[in-house]
């Protein structure tokens, strides 16, 4: 394996934002290769379990010759050390950040852990779990480790990041200390999803590749279906480990997909709810607005 084989591209952000989508759109395009897994974890959670060369080699075996070879772990724009590690290893390629209504975000990131039966709160419930726990153990490196493997094996959550990943600015305050802004592009989900060719013609231009030509412009990564609870359920009463980790990665797609038919789509949010996130988020989203020199439709 050629060290030639470097990767420059890292989709760094944010969880339940369309990292999935467009990673499987750039693995469609020629001139990019993306790694296996889609999010290796390594620079913020198996950084220190091998070498760089190893990483490389796991996640790029397949390498001839592309211009870009990216990965797309959503939580590297959230933890400092990912990015330390990063700008030492990384220092000029190029990240992209994905943000979504944080309200919304937020509520994706919560049935994404209830429907794979990791977390049994309601969401009213968690998000008064999150106003408790303490953002200093949340972002503790020993604590980050323990729940990222506790999560690959589909067991219950301790920590719940579901307010917290919706801080953008923060988090791009901190991105900006180790890197020049013109290495990174912001994408709004919602933008995202209305005009999906648009958006990958964008990154496509930032990443100073051809335009996509794919015309696979379908649904990404969709949320289980509320029945799809009661399967993880079943699996973790049988004492296995989270299955779909068990299986090679060109099947987990299809076994997603049948999930997400199962049983009825996910449920809408309290109005109330909804009421009052938008109003916790305020603040947090014009500090994003003030720092990005951009507006932000979310509501």
């Amino acid at each position: 394996m050629s060290m030639s084989a470097t990767p420059n591209l890292f989709i760094i952000g944010m969880p339940k934002c369309g990292t999935t989508a467009l990673a499987a759109y750039l693995q469609n395009h020629s001139d990019v290769l993306m790694s296996v897994p889609k999010e290796p974890h390594y620079f913020d959670t198996y950084y220190e379990d091998m070498t760089l060369e190893e990483y490389i080699k796991r996640c790029y075996g397949n390498f001839k010759g592309e211009k870009i070879i990216g990965e797309a772990t959503p939580v590297y724009l959230i933890v400092p050390w990912a990015l330390e590690r990063l700008a030492k290893h990384y220092p000029k390629a190029k990240y992209i950040a994905i943000f979504r209504n944080p309200v919304d975000r937020a509520y994706s990131h919560w049935w994404m852990f209830y429907s794979r039966a990791m977390d049994s709160f309601s969401f009213e419930e968690a998000i008064e779990e999150c106003l408790k726990q303490s953002e200093k153990e949340l972002y503790d490196p020993v604590n980050w480790k323990t729940e990222r493997k506790r999560m690959r094996k589909g067991q219950s959550l301790i920590m719940r990041p579901y307010l917290s990943n919706g801080y953008y600015a923060r988090y791009l305050n901190s991105f900006f200390r180790w890197f020049d802004r013109k290495q990174l592009l912001v994408i709004q989900t919602e933008e995202f999803n209305r005009d999906t060719l648009k958006v990958i013609k964008d990154v496509c231009e930032f990443l100073q590749i051809n335009s996509y030509s794919g015309n696979n412009i379908r649904r990404h990564n969709e949320a289980y279906g509320s029945a799809a609870r009661k399967v993880f359920t079943l699996i973790k009463g049988m004492g296995l480990v989270r299955f779909t980790q068990s299986v090679p990665e060109s099947v987990r797609g299809n076994i997603k997909r049948v999930l997400a038919g199962v049983g009825e789509r996910k449920p809408v949010m309290h109005r109330e709810t909804r009421k009052k996130l938008a109003l916790y988020y305020a603040p947090y989203n014009h500090e994003l607005e003030n720092l990005l020199g951009r507006r932000f439709s979310w509501e």
